[in-house]
């Protein structure tokens, strides 16, 4: 064949194209895309929550207390103390969420900001007392007591184990109920502050444990990919010691006695050397017998394998089209295809959206390969040659479209096409 044809295309036109195409609603392409939605979405309704702290003040504070409360002192540096609280805590959770995923935000500065804050909103909330036993709190200063604690409570809640956040709530109840049955014979304002504060932590301990499954079960599709390419390495070098091994060592002992023969000058060494003739032609029979069974693989493996790699490579990845009612012989030429581009792409390309496109008409079958992040330059090389060869044998083409401009933001377009009955 000739050189290579190279088609100009608008870059801007077939990047959104391809970008569209990878971000399709397709359950399987856009299973990193939904990660990062759920993740997000799940990090921003406990901020949403815990911000929600000054307005829930306000509707303790001023609802319990009459209107005239609103222009009270005291309400005001109620509310102010609250909101440094909030900011504080808001802080001490973004650092938690963040470490629990493996980040290193700091958080020793928030924290303690924020206990110090808990610490005087709470001796605030007393001054709301309705009368002169701190312990006979009514709902104004009881509530925005438990309030306080219930901020601080979820703010800690993604640095405790369950077990710790249990107790975090419970002694806490334990002792306010112990003084307030000592000093007054009732507990109300224990049983109030475990269910406010123990709801809270029970909140955003299950929403913070779901988080972290969705992580894990993210990294464990990696591992389990890595794990298939081990697996499929060993098993491709178990297949060749297992084929080659003992021909090889007959090859090196009938070598060794040969040379033994002719240096003594007898006669036996032409039979010898004729046996290694033949063990060499058969481990190469062999050889491509092996080769051969991972050559004939059909192509829906062959693509399922190119999503998986370029997935964990966290590459946006759209699959369209089904070739397995394809004949093999044209399974195993696309398969090839599919292999190399997959290999650029990888090694010669920044890309984050790929888009594989089999299509079936009376003229034959047309694979279209496409990814963005396409560096200059990017126009052939000797696998693509060697795809040209293997498919012009079955008198199909391959046509490569580029659009490299500017470096690391333009498109790679490859087309395969196989006429009918190749």
């Amino acid at each position: 064949m000739g050189s290579p044809a190279v088609v100009p295309v608008g870059r801007a036109q077939v990047r959104l194209a391809l970008v569209a195409g990878a971000r399709a609603n397709d359950p399987v392409t856009t299973d990193e895309q939904g990660r990062r939605s759920i993740d997000l979405l799940t990090r921003w309704s406990l901020y949403a929550v815990s911000a929600t702290a000054p307005v829930v003040m306000v509707l303790v504070v001023v609802g319990a207390a009459g209107d005239k409360a609103s222009h009270d002192r005291r309400t005001a540096a109620l509310l102010a103390v609250v909101v440094a609280q909030t900011v504080a805590c808001l802080l001490v959770l973004r650092a938690g969420v963040d470490r629990r995923m493996g980040g290193r935000r700091p958080v020793q500065l928030p924290l303690a900001a924020a206990c110090f804050l808990t610490l005087v909103g709470v001796l605030v909330a007393v001054a709301f007392a309705d009368d002169t036993d701190p312990l006979t709190f009514g709902l104004a200063a009881g509530g925005s007591a438990i309030l306080f604690c219930a901020a601080l409570t979820a703010a800690v809640s993604p640095f405790l184990r369950p077990t710790w956040l249990a107790v975090s709530v419970t002694v806490p109840a334990l002792l306010l109920g112990v003084v307030q049955t000592v000093t007054q014979d009732q507990v109300v304002w224990a049983v109030n502050y475990a269910l406010t504060v123990g709801t809270v932590a029970v909140i955003y301990g299950a929403t913070l444990w779901m988080l972290d499954v969705l992580w894990q079960m993210y990294n464990a599709r990696g591992v389990q990919a890595r794990l298939a390419v081990a697996e499929e390495r060993l098993r491709f070098s178990r297949d060749l010691h297992d084929v080659l091994g003992r021909n090889l060592a007959l090859i090196a002992i009938d070598s060794e006695l040969a040379e033994k023969l002719v240096l003594r000058g007898q006669d036996g060494s032409e039979e010898l050397l004729a046996r290694i003739r033949q063990t060499a032609q058969d481990s190469m029979l062999e050889l491509r017998d092996v080769v051969g069974a991972y050559r004939s693989t059909d192509l829906t493996t062959e693509l399922a394998g190119a999503r998986s790699v370029l997935r964990a490579a966290g590459i946006e990845t759209r699959v369209v089209g089904d070739g397995g009612s394809l004949p093999q012989d044209t399974q195993t030429t696309l398969g090839w295809v599919v292999r190399e581009a997959t290999t650029n792409i990888l090694r010669h390309s920044d890309a984050t959206a790929v888009t594989f496109d089999l299509a079936m008409d009376h003229e034959g079958t047309v694979l279209t390969i496409g990814n963005d992040g396409a560096r200059p330059g990017g126009t052939g090389g000797t696998g693509l040659v060697g795809l040209r060869e293997r498919l012009a044998v079955r008198g199909g083409d391959v046509v490569v479209s580029a659009a490299p401009e500017p470096p690391g933001s333009g498109t790679f377009v490859l087309i395969a096409r196989l006429p009918v009955g190749s």
